[in-house]
């Protein structure tokens, strides 16, 4: 047991967040303060070992001073810390929602720290690009409630992951998706029993996911902006909440338990695509999306076609970076395509083999007059490859 100089118990905890990338998109709040859904959304959990946030959760009960101000409420005064990657930032409202959701349960544990002053450090570490659409919130947010979770050694019994995908969802909606492995669904649900469930386990479907970064930068428009602005303006939204989302969400679900890619495929890429021109309809409009984005949609829609089928899925979420998922049984000739168009491979041989029993020159040169617009090399800087992960997970 850890004690500080007042012989008072420090609480520990550590975990290990994914980012998670949804299939069909949450955009905009039915509730700003829940921070709940208007629609139902499905995601795939991305594995960690490149991509993820690391957060340790330090709680040391303290004294104050006699002479300290006491809240008028007779409630405890807790400092609250954080750091990302060493550096100091300021402690936002969702943060501190999470630990008063902790400390307002039920439980003998937070009962008991409810009623003392709290020193709480927040040591976080990411490894991708923060507000450039790679769900950097969703991954920070998951490991955070994980690691306070660690830290008070709470049972399972009494606090479920589901339970804990609701309290993630009030630091950042997607977060709740991140909770789990494999493939999940958030819920859309009442007020504050709004949650995410895991449709199927990471072993389920030997999916694979390239993620292309082509920005860096961080976003002109934030996703909870953007989202209140497409609420507030877009006629095609309100189309899209009414008619598509939910028969997106019916399709996506019956080519996932037949584990069907062609027809996965095409529902990923049109949810994709409705959700971004929702975001172009809106006023003023919102373009996450460049030059660089199209052509990878673009290289997407080529292969589809050279295939006869769909072998392929791109999907944006609110950045220009792209996701591309595969059946991983096609790694090699999806790695190849996407290293020929975009210009990390300069050898149309090696991807040519891959199309036996079809027009070889014919494809070979439609490939080659397609990447005669590829972007400069600086524009897109990498090729990162996923397979479904875990979910978020405790560091002991």
């Amino acid at each position: 047991m850890n004690m500080n100089e007042n012989s008072e118990e420090i609480y520990i905890g550590k975990a290990k967040g994914p980012i998670n990338i949804a299939l069909i998109k949450y955009w905009g709040k039915d509730n700003e303060q829940l921070i709940t859904p208007l629609n139902n959304s499905i995601s795939l959990t991305l594995d960690t070992n490149v991509f993820f946030t690391e957060t340790k959760v330090t709680i040391k009960p303290i004294n104050l001073n006699i002479n300290s101000p006491i809240d008028k409420n007779n409630q405890s005064q807790n400092i609250i810390t954080l750091k990302i990657n060493g550096k100091d930032y300021p402690v936002n409202s969702r943060i501190k929602n999470i630990f008063t959701k902790f400390f307002q349960l039920k439980i003998p544990i937070c009962q008991k720290l409810s009623q003392k002053n709290l020193n709480i450090q927040i040591e976080s570490k990411n490894t991708f690009p923060i507000a450039s659409g790679c769900a950097s919130s969703a991954s920070s947010m998951a490991a955070l409630v994980v690691s306070i979770f660690s830290a008070l050694k709470i049972d399972q019994n009494k606090l479920s992951k589901t339970d804990l995908t609701k309290i993630a969802r009030i630091g950042s909606g997607s977060a709740c998706r991140s909770i789990f492995g494999g493939i999940c669904e958030w819920i859309k649900d009442g007020g504050d029993d709004s949650h995410a469930i895991q449709l199927y386990d990471e072993n389920y479907w030997d999916l694979g996911i390239k993620l292309i970064i082509v920005a860096q930068e961080e976003k002109e428009i934030s996703s909870s902006l953007g989202m209140k602005i497409t609420k507030e303006t877009s006629e095609l939204f309100k189309y899209r909440i009414n008619h598509v989302v939910n028969e997106n969400l019916i399709k996506l679900k019956k080519s996932l338990e037949k584990k069907d890619f062609n027809s996965l495929a095409e529902i990923i890429i049109k949810d994709s695509n409705n959700f971004h021109a929702c975001c172009r309809d809106s006023y003023p409009t919102i373009n996450y999306l460049n030059a660089e984005s199209e052509y990878i949609i673009k290289a997407v829609m080529l292969l589809n076609k050279i295939y006869g089928k769909n072998i392929c899925a791109y999907s944006f979420d609110a950045g220009s970076n792209a996701f591309i998922f595969y059946e991983r049984v096609n790694q090699k000739l999806i790695d190849e395509y996407f290293n020929f168009v975009l210009g990390f491979s300069e050898k149309i041989d090696k991807l040519i083999v891959y199309f036996e029993n079809k027009e070889i020159e014919k494809i070979k040169e439609e490939i080659n007059n397609f990447v005669l617009k590829k972007p400069s090399k600086e524009k897109i800087s990498k090729i990162i490859n996923f397979k479904l992960g875990e979910g978020t997970k405790i560091i002991e």
